[in-house]
């Protein structure tokens, strides 16, 4: 019962946040945290960039998840990341939501 109202306040907040969220400039962020961010991903929307992630996630529901999920879901992929022997980048297509993998050379 208490998980339930917590849920119910986090997801008004969240809403709230979202709502405010929209009206926000961001006109530093192609670099965060030392990662320069590419210009297609630093354009789109965040409802944009929740496609996005539920394009290249196993399963949808990416806006959906709450803060710190997702915070751990990015921790998860950045350890895979730093798995994998061969690196490959994505393009997005945010209209079509399609997704492109291609090879980087080192």
């Amino acid at each position: 019962m208490i998980q339930d109202i917590i849920n119910w306040i986090l997801n008004i907040f969240g809403q709230i946040y979202i709502w405010v969220e929209q009206h926000k400039e961001y006109p530093n962020d192609s670099n965060i945290l030392g990662m320069d961010i590419d210009k297609d991903l630093h354009d789109m929307s965040r409802k944009q960039l929740c496609r996005y992630m539920d394009a290249v996630l196993p399963q949808k529901g990416f806006f959906e998840l709450q803060s710190t999920t997702k915070i751990r879901l990015g921790c998860q992929l950045l350890r895979n990341y730093h798995k994998l022997k061969n690196k490959k980048s994505t393009t997005f297509n945010p209209k079509t939501r399609e997704v492109k993998y291609v090879d980087e050379e080192k």
